[in-house]
């Protein structure tokens, strides 16, 4: 009912559901919508856990920061782990169907990115059409004008760019990121 709604009273080639739960869903869609696609954006763990950090917990100051963050990435990792190796398994099961991309990659060259990603969909890829979506789902669109950089913490699109996390963990907290999900760096490109 859900998905339904998104095209009330529209003819849709496709249809779009966000949640980062849906890796863990994906079978169960498989078979519910035998045609369904899976689309993964991969992102910097560490990335991650400061834009949640920042958007869950930046607005309540604690005497022990370091002590807070280091929990709150404690307590994070295994979920982390756990979805990226779904990510993995999935590309397995279903290779024509689902598919990874890296946010770093989408803001590198968000052009390229959004004509595969409409092409692996089966929906409408020409230049201008692909252009089109690719403002509209800007981060200066989206954040309602501000510039990739400018931080606007508690927002969802809070900053729009890539490494911010050395701004926000410390040397420990990042050996604890990667001890526990360094695997995943080589498959996706990202520097230790």
């Amino acid at each position: 009912l859900a998905l339904d709604r998104h095209g009330a009273g529209e003819t849709c080639r496709a249809i779009g559901e966000k949640p980062p739960e849906n890796v863990f869903s994906f079978d169960r869609m498989k078979r519910l919508f035998p045609n369904a696609k899976f689309i993964g954006i991969a992102r910097d763990p560490r990335d991650v856990l400061t834009s949640a950090w920042h958007f869950f917990h930046q607005s309540h100051p604690r005497p022990d920061e370091v002590a807070a963050k280091t929990a709150f990435i404690s307590s994070a990792l295994p979920p982390l782990d756990n979805g990226a190796r779904m990510m993995f398994a999935m590309t397995q099961r279903y290779p024509a169907d689902c598919m990874i991309v890296t946010y770093e990659h989408m803001r590198e060259a968000p052009l390229p990115v959004a004509t595969q990603l409409f092409r692996f969909l089966g929906v409408a890829h020409h230049e201008a059409n692909v252009a089109e979506c690719v403002a509209r789902s800007s981060f200066t669109a989206l954040s309602g004008g501000r510039a990739p950089g400018v931080t606007q913490d508690g927002s969802f699109f809070r900053k729009g760019v890539s490494g911010d996390w050395h701004a926000t963990f410390t040397p420990e907290m990042n050996a604890m990121i990667l001890n526990a999900l360094g695997w995943m760096f080589p498959r996706f490109g990202w520097t230790p």
